[in-house]
């Protein structure tokens, strides 16, 4: 046990103290708070004007307005060739609407929009919308029908979701409950891919420089393997660490210069998506209101918990893999049929998330090889759902034992690849090597 705490500490160390390290273990956290400031920033600094000349030949559109005061419509007296030599001289942000003289409101075609530059979707987007306004009022008024009836119909529902618990009653937030269910599998892909790729490469370094043959002359193979994968393990929780701490910094600084600018965004839509936690005091208010819903340091808890045994379980067999081969060339063969369970997990989160209690979800939670990511992505829904714990449990179980089985295959094959050169490894050996007495 003690020369595995010393093959621990000088992986740490030396990991630890290299300047990649922190960089990535700073910088994290920054680019993290450029993104919540770019936006706003973005929307401070306001938009370019567009000015959209409506050629109406019909002369039904002859009044139209509109309430984004970065898009303005002007009537067009000439015709549609007279407007268009106005892109000579505003060739940015000039548009022409040309409506057709036979246009029906009942029959809305040859509406036609030109432009010097391709148009963005968001801005055709609002000019369909206000045309679209338009065409609807006509008509109600072809209907006789009064536009403040019809306004009346329309109506904006947001209904707020109470769980009720063996506690009582608790708010409930979908939208929080789902940025938390992607956060956490997301994270967990990243990590993996990112901790295990540190312990391939640390393998494989060891290797090509035949450090590795003075190493294991005074450790067990299998010491040093494990002791390369929990040294990394605790490297990658002390950049987790320091990136929790710094963003919660960063958050607060944002946060209240976002909140306390008299020109900050309206934040009404962070309220739709985070669903009725967020509507209390609307802005960064509702969106903190929304978190509050979270059971932060279970989720906290279970994270760590996936991130240790996801990566504990892949890293084993990473740092086989890494053992058995010369190159970092003869590696494909091996890295792939390895990761595809963590991209195939990646990809299937949102059906997860979509349906967190579907027998897909179940299944592919209890599988360890997609259980990190998974059960991460389940267990904003399950904390205090009924049958949730038992299920989390259950994965927890499941996961720990599978690192202690892949642990010990890992280990078979690592003792042999690791002093073995210029042979090609294949699948066949691989297998050979796990029922290897010698």
């Amino acid at each position: 046990m003690k020369k595995i705490q010393l093959i621990i500490a000088r992986e740490y160390i030396t990991r630890v103290k290299t300047r990649a390290f922190i960089l990535l273990t700073l910088l994290a956290p920054v680019l993290y708070g450029l993104l919540i400031m770019i936006p706003i920033l973005a929307s401070r600094s306001g938009e370019q004007s567009k000015q959209i000349a409506v050629v109406d030949e019909s002369g039904i559109f002859h009044d139209i307005t509109s309430g984004d005061k970065n898009l303005v419509f002007y009537n067009e007296n000439g015709t549609l060739a007279e407007a268009q030599k106005g892109f000579v001289a505003n060739k940015e942000n000039y548009y022409i609407l040309h409506i057709p003289k036979d246009f029906d409101i009942f029959n809305p075609k040859g509406v036609e929009m030109f432009s010097s530059k391709n148009a963005g979707i968001g801005f055709k987007s609002a000019v369909d919308s206000i045309l679209e306004n338009r065409i609807r009022d006509l008509r109600m008024a072809a209907y006789h029908i009064p536009k403040a009836r019809m306004d009346s119909l329309h109506v904006d529902m947001d209904i707020p979701v109470r769980k009720v618990t063996e506690k009582g009653i608790e708010n409930s937030s979908s939208g929080a409950n789902t940025a938390a269910a992607f956060a956490g599998g997301f994270l967990i892909y990243i990590f993996i891919f990112l901790y295990g790729t540190m312990v391939t490469r640390g393998v494989q370094e060891e290797k090509q420089s035949r450090v590795v043959e003075i190493i294991i002359s005074s450790v067990k193979p299998f010491q040093l393997m494990m002791g390369k994968i929990i040294g990394i393990a605790l490297v990658g929780l002390t950049q987790f660490a320091m990136w929790i701490i710094l963003t919660m910094i960063l958050t607060t600084i944002t946060g209240q210069l976002a909140g306390g600018a008299h020109a900050a965004p309206d934040m009404h839509g962070m309220h739709a998506h985070m669903g009725p936690g967020a509507g209390a005091g609307g802005g960064m208010a509702g969106a903190v209101s929304a978190l509050s819903t979270l059971h932060l340091p279970i989720l906290i808890a279970l994270f760590l918990f996936y991130f240790l045994a996801g990566y504990l379980l892949y890293s084993s067999f990473f740092a086989a893999v890494a053992s058995a081969v010369d190159s970092a060339s003869d590696m494909s063969q091996f890295m792939l049929p390895i990761s595809l369970p963590i991209i195939f997990s990646f990809a299937f989160i949102s059906n997860v998330v979509e349906n967190p209690d579907g027998p897909i979800a179940f299944w592919l939670s209890m599988v360890p090889l997609t259980s990190p990511i998974i059960m991460m992505a389940r267990v904003p829904f399950l904390v205090d759902s009924p049958g949730g714990a038992w299920q989390i449990i259950l994965s927890m179980v499941i996961l720990i034992l599978s690192f202690i089985c892949s642990t010990w295959m890992a280990g078979k094959i690592y003792r042999i690849g690791i002093l073995m050169y210029g042979k090609k490894t294949s699948w066949k050996e691989l297998g050979k090597w796990l029922f290897y007495k010698g």
